[in-house]
């Protein structure tokens, strides 16, 4: 049987919540555990996690956040598909909740490391693949369209 290093134990129990709300954030409830629980898999499976990375937060949050918005660009690609094949909208309420799961996943991605996370640019364009412009450009798009759907 192996054993657990006892440094996850202790990753584990200070930064799944943090973790946790984020992915529910990003991805829903159902989905949020998930994507945590695949974040410290991925960094647990790699074999020298503690020796090759400083500052592990920021790694799984990195993965949080890729892990969710993988997922969500694959839902939206069904919702899609499904709404062609319905032939019809669901209705939606304007509330914080729906208007962030209208905006895309790359923007709600961003809106959650910004603001729920307080990353700076430089953080979010390296755990978004994006330029810190393109950070700029899409946390004001994403700002804009919460703002057209609350109001």
């Amino acid at each position: 049987m192996e054993t657990i290093d006892l440094r996850w134990e202790r990753l584990y129990a200070e930064w799944r919540a943090p973790l946790y709300r984020a992915a529910v954030v990003l991805v829903g409830p159902a989905e949020g555990e998930e994507v945590v629980q695949d974040a410290f898999e991925r960094g647990m499976r790699t074999e020298h996690f503690f020796d090759e990375v400083r500052e592990p937060f920021p790694w799984l949050r990195q993965v949080v956040v890729r892990l969710a918005l993988s997922r969500l660009r694959r839902r939206a690609l069904w919702e899609r598909a499904r709404l062609l094949l319905d032939g019809h909208q669901a209705s939606a309420y304007p509330d914080i909740a729906w208007a962030l799961r209208r905006l895309a996943p790359t923007q709600r991605g961003a809106v959650v490391l910004r603001y729920y996370f307080r990353a700076d640019y430089a953080e979010i364009a390296e755990t978004l693949g994006l330029s810190q412009a393109s950070v700029a450009k899409t946390l004001a798009r994403a700002k804009a369209a919460l703002r057209r759907d609350l109001t």
